[in-house]
């Protein structure tokens, strides 16, 4: 079972489209954004990334994107929070 299927059945939810995306939090280092449909707004203490119904907004200080691929996004920085927009 994928992670996208194990992450929807443990919200009750169905697999077929439910989960929109992966934000893997490590603090004092950065964060990486899986499932994301590209850059949306950048700053060093905000960055947003489109996904599917909204924004993942990732706040911090010092923030870069290391690294950007079809589908990832790689920040490096502190994180301090993760929401929903």
């Amino acid at each position: 079972m994928s992670f996208w299927e194990e992450t929807a059945q443990l919200l009750g939810m169905r697999a077929d489209g439910g989960v929109v995306c992966r934000v893997c939090v490590y603090p004092a280092a950065g964060a990486v954004v899986e499932g994301g449909q590209g850059l949306y707004y950048y700053s060093p203490q905000c960055v947003k990334v489109r996904v599917k119904g909204g924004k993942a907004v990732i706040e911090g200080g010092e923030l870069t994107v290391s690294e950007s691929a079809p589908g990832q996004l790689v920040l490096r920085g502190r994180v301090e929070c993760v929401r929903w927009e």
